[in-house]
């Protein structure tokens, strides 16, 4: 009897101890799970430059990592390209002109994305000139012939800055070029003018040897183009089911420009990092032009970061469908706030 009862009693030593095993084990995999974060494929708009090193801070000061983010940031190839392998699942999240997005709904209404949080409050469409060529404002660009690449946002875009300034749009001239001739074409005078996004094409005319004072840009911003630039965007699905995650990143991102701003040499060496052939002088003047031309306008200063102005956003939409001959989306369907932390966080200049 006894013996029968030892036996029993080892049995269920044996069970309790293999459940005991099997929750340590659990719990193991659930700490490293907590440990490793939520994993997130982040695509940049560009290539690893100035204005994309804000977004390597979060990864340098361990705010992701703190988060309990896993995320990996890859430079990008223009934000058509990222908007297509955001929606196709080959990132989870992407930062990219809001502009292209709206194009890209608009020809794949199955596979819409949203911006979720946004970044470049000043749009960086442009048109570069040289002072000799005598164009100091938009209708000065009147029987002028321009050039750029075909696909190029400031071109596509040109009927807006075109209507805001009171001149028909297709009273100028333009010349097909490939992105890498297109400085050259300015600086050797082949053109009268190029457009393009405004820091790169100003630091690459720049480069080509004039001198800033000769160098005239008419940024869309300044002259009646209410567009916005360009934003965090995901597959609205993923964002619904990441809110959490994606409120984290939102904060770690906009900690990443307000630390760049107050310390502009923290982020360009983390850069240099990533990318030790990096110029560091100029990749910190493009940098610099990032902030002061798109991210820290004046709205933003008051504000905060993505503080959207509902009757600014529906005056771009109806401006981009016009200009790219597609449906007007609703607003709803472009840009949601509801990822966005305490707008404390996303002061990024003092008031």
């Amino acid at each position: 009897m006894k013996t029968r009862q030892s036996k029993c009693l080892v049995g269920k030593l044996k069970v309790l101890t293999l459940l005991m095993m099997g929750s340590a084990a659990l719990m193991t995999a659930n700490l490293a799970a907590a440990q490793e974060g939520k994993k997130i494929r982040f695509a940049l708009d560009w290539a690893m430059q100035g204005p994309q090193a804000p977004f390597l801070i979060p990864h340098a000061d361990g705010c992701y990592a703190k988060a309990g983010l896993d995320v990996t940031t890859d430079r990008g190839f223009g934000s058509g390209d990222t908007v297509t392998k955001v929606a196709s699942g080959g990132y989870d999240v992407g930062f990219a002109d809001i502009n292209v997005m709206i194009e890209y709904n608009a020809k794949h209404p199955d596979s819409r994305l949203i911006a979720f949080f946004m970044i470049y409050d000043g749009n960086a469409l442009s048109i570069a000139t040289l002072k000799n060529k005598g164009i100091t404002k938009p209708t000065d660009l009147v029987g002028k012939t321009l050039a750029a690449p075909a696909g190029d946002a400031s071109r596509r875009l040109f009927s807006v800055l075109a209507k805001a300034n009171n001149f028909p749009a297709d009273s100028v001239k333009w010349v097909n070029v490939s992105p890498e001739l297109r400085e050259s074409m300015l600086v050797r005078g082949s053109v009268d003018a190029i457009s393009g996004a405004a820091f790169p094409v100003y630091m690459g005319v720049k480069a080509g040897g004039v001198k800033e004072e000769n160098i005239v840009m008419l940024r869309y911003p300044e002259y009646g183009v209410s567009l916005y630039g360009t934003a965090l965007i995901a597959k609205p699905a993923y964002a619904a089911a990441n809110a959490k995650a994606m409120t984290s990143m939102i904060e770690c991102v906009a900690q990443g420009m307000a630390k760049s701003m107050k310390n502009p040499d923290a982020a360009i060496d983390a850069l240099l990092k990533r990318e030790p052939l990096t110029d560091k002088k100029t990749e910190l003047e493009r940098m610099k032009l990032s902030f002061d031309w798109s991210i820290a306008t004046p709205w933003v200063k008051k504000n905060g970061m993505s503080f959207i102005d509902p009757a600014r956003l529906n005056k771009s939409l109806t401006e981009v469908s016009a200009a790219l001959d597609i449906p007007r989306p609703d607003a709803k369907d472009v840009y949601t706030d509801a990822y966005l932390p305490p707008r404390s966080s996303l002061m990024i200049t003092a008031k």
